[in-house]
């Protein structure tokens, strides 16, 4: 994969993303399982990590902002997921 590619004719405020902290049970299909739920959500996914925590799997999604209404959403639904144990999200620029 390459560099980021930075597209002309937008300010900073423009590229707002948010991230997302998921919480899951370390078990073969809980990546799966949320990335469904951000396709389904229709989230432009930006940027990715996973890693064992523990018990646990700590799963780090970037996304493009759509608004505060969207990421409501998309932690609600996230956080209804059956292996997610636990969402959080804000800013990330």
């Amino acid at each position: 994969m390459g560099p980021p590619v930075r597209v002309e004719g937008l300010k900073p405020d423009d590229e707002k993303r948010r991230l997302f902290l998921v919480t899951a049970e370390d078990t073969p299909d809980a990546l799966m399982r949320v990335l469904g739920v951000a396709s389904v959500q229709q989230a432009r996914l930006r940027a990715l990590s996973a890693a064992p925590e523990g018990q646990h799997m700590a799963i780090r999604l970037e996304i493009d902002d759509q608004g505060d209404a969207r990421a409501e959403a998309l932690a609600s639904r996230l956080a209804a997921c059956p292996s997610v144990r636990g969402v959080g999200f804000g800013w990330r620029q």
